[in-house]
């Protein structure tokens, strides 16, 4: 029974020890939870939250940081409650640590402890019961003055718990006080997108864009009037390519302008920084008082579309007989009618490609070009009809324009008419009805010729008043000015050569005798030739001269006339040559006898 006894006093100090063990380690585990809290907030918000800014690395970031309060709050726990929990004493460390505090009891209650148990194993073995019970005894008698229970240590489980209860109460007071921070710091916690209330309080920062490589780039940045307004603000320019971030000051915009923020409509300060040349990649963010945007914003810097290469191919009219050409040159001159393919090899994918003609102010609708499947390649094929312009107006799929497209020129070549030239007689003519006049003529054309022929025209005999009408061979009078009268003629025939043949000559014998006219008559003739141009050719023909048909008695009287007129030019010649002769001879004699040469005679 006495023994009984004094294992119930051990049992309570046992159970008394572990119970402040445990408590203790729950005042531990909340002042490390309080540690934690306070570390998450201070790595947040001076360093992910003003560096990392809301990008998936952020929330990668806090789930770290999160796991590792976990973990080591987990771990506190686990070593200063859990363990403390799970261990239990035996009989004889809790009698030691009794005997250690009561050095009185000189090693009777481990003795009695032991010797009791020993003795309800093995009666037989454990000695004379006699002297146990006595031991026993004295033990329990000797130790009834004594409190067990003043061993255990109280002065940690006052100091840890006062400590945690001053924390707690600091940490609620203050996340009341500052609840807009609790909420913040709870809900990055629990890895939503939360911000850190500041001063300044920051609408919105132009977001993130794809500029045009080379062209300035301008950025607003807009903040609540209520809160603190600074002066300045700062722009934040890192590069993607280097790493390197340079700070760009954002001047303040003159006068409020009211803005969507987050939940409402608020007055607004403006602040306004412009990158005047864009040149690579980079990421962006303003930093304005004690606020800055948490996200680095990517202005992308993009290449407009433009043209890398530029092939023409021509396929010429088929009366040409040309083979297709390509050329790499953008300006086009090329006949009328020549068909012309564009083919525009680009830098990047566009989505649309036209190609815009211009003639002095006129416009024509543009001309949607054929992309290839990766849209890199466009073509189209064009008629060749007058000259003017084009150039090629380009959409990529980054929504970017082509800037200043070239003006290409493109010359329309037109298709000349053949030039004809009479060599021979060149010349109006008298002649009678009987006469056979050889004509002789000479062809050019430029891209060449396809018919020959003499053509003439046979005026009417005189009227009985004198007057001579012009006709038609076929008789027709005169049709309406500017319009050609019919005429008759023939083929020259044997005359060209070969295909698209330029340069043609020939003679042609006109027999008067065939025409059947009368004296009176006059016959207007001229070479006409048509070039190969289809589908309506062009018609050249040379300078018109005139037969005027008379009687043999008159022709013969003009003959006459006429052998009479160079006869006295000849004998007018000759005068003038003796003259000439005489005066040369006296000017011999007067030198041959050193006398001064007379004047010669004046002509």
């Amino acid at each position: 029974m006495s023994a009984n006894l004094l294992l119930d006093k051990i049992d309570q100090v046992r159970r008394r020890h572990r119970s402040v063990q445990i408590s203790a380690g729950v005042f531990k585990s909340v002042l490390a939870l309080i540690g934690l809290v306070a570390a998450f907030f201070i790595l947040d918000w001076l360093v992910l939250y003003r560096t990392v800014g809301e990008t998936s690395a952020d929330r990668w970031a806090r789930l770290l940081l999160l796991l590792s309060v976990i973990a080591t709050f987990s771990y506190v726990v686990w070593r200063t409650v859990w363990i403390e929990y799970r261990r239990v004493e035996d009989d004889d460390d809790v009698a030691l640590r009794i005997e250690k505090g009561h050095p009185e009891l000189r090693g009777r209650l481990i003795s009695t402890v032991q010797l009791t148990r020993e003795m309800r194993r093995q009666p037989k073995n454990s000695g004379s019961k006699e002297l146990i019970d006595a031991l026993e005894e004295e033990t329990v008698d000797f130790s009834r003055a004594l409190n067990f229970s003043d061993i255990i240590n109280l002065k940690v489980l006052k100091k840890v718990a006062l400590v945690a209860l001053g924390l707690t109460v600091f940490a609620l007071g203050l996340g009341i006080w500052r609840s807009d921070f609790t909420k913040a710091l709870l809900g990055r916690m629990a890895l939503t997108q939360q911000t850190y209330p500041t001063a300044t309080r920051i609408v919105v920062l132009t977001p993130g864009m794809k500029v045009a490589h080379g062209e300035p780039v301008t950025i607003e940045l807009a903040i609540d009037a209520a809160g603190k307004v600074p002066e300045a603000a700062t722009l934040d320019v890192r590069s993607a390519v280097a790493g390197v971030t340079s700070s760009f000051p954002m001047s303040r915009v003159a006068g409020e302008l009211p803005v969507q923020g987050e939940t409402e409509m608020v007055t607004a300060i403006r602040y306004r920084a412009t990158i005047a040349h864009a040149l690579e990649d980079c990421d962006f963010r303003a930093v304005v008082g004690d606020a800055r945007t948490r996200d680095w914003q990517r202005l992308t810097v993009l290449q407009r579309p433009t043209i890398k290469a530029l092939s023409a191919s021509y396929q010429f009219p088929a009366y040409l007989a040309k083979a297709p050409e390509t050329s790499a040159i953008g300006d086009l001159r090329a006949l009328v009618g020549t068909k012309v393919r564009i083919q525009a090899t680009l830098n990047k994918a566009v989505v649309t490609a036209r190609l815009q003609k211009r003639f002095g102010d006129v416009l024509p609708e543009p001309i949607v070009m054929d992309l290839s499947p990766d849209g890199t390649v466009a073509t189209t094929e064009i008629q060749i009809e007058k000259t003017g312009y084009y150039k090629i107006l380009l959409h990529d799929v980054d929504d970017f324009d082509g800037l200043n497209p070239i003006d290409y020129a493109m010359e329309a070549i037109k298709d000349r008419a053949p030039q004809v030239k009479i060599a021979f007689p060149a010349k109006d003519k008298t002649v009678t009805r009987f006469a056979r006049w050889p004509i002789a003529f000479e062809i050019k054309d430029d891209y060449g010729i396809s018919l020959a022929s003499l053509r003439y025209r046979v005026s009417a005999l005189p009227s009985a008043d004198g007057a001579e009408i012009e006709s038609g061979g076929d008789g027709s009078d005169e049709s309406e000015p500017g319009k050609e009268l019919p005429s008759q003629g023939f083929k020259l025939d044997n005359l060209l050569t070969q295909t698209n043949q330029k340069e043609a000559a020939g003679e042609v014998v006109f027999d008067l005798r065939q025409l059947n006219i009368s004296e009176g008559q006059k016959v207007t003739y001229w070479i006409q030739a048509d070039d190969c141009c289809t589908p309506q050719a062009n018609v050249g023909r040379s300078q018109r001269y005139t037969f005027t048909v008379v009687d043999a008695a008159t022709m013969q009287e003009m003959l006459e006339r006429e052998r009479k007129g160079v006869l006295g030019n000849i004998k007018t010649i000759r005068d003038k040559q003796k003259e000439t002769r005489d005066g040369v001879d006296k000017v011999r004699q007067t030198l041959r006898q050193g006398a001064p040469a007379p004047a010669p005679p004046a002509r």
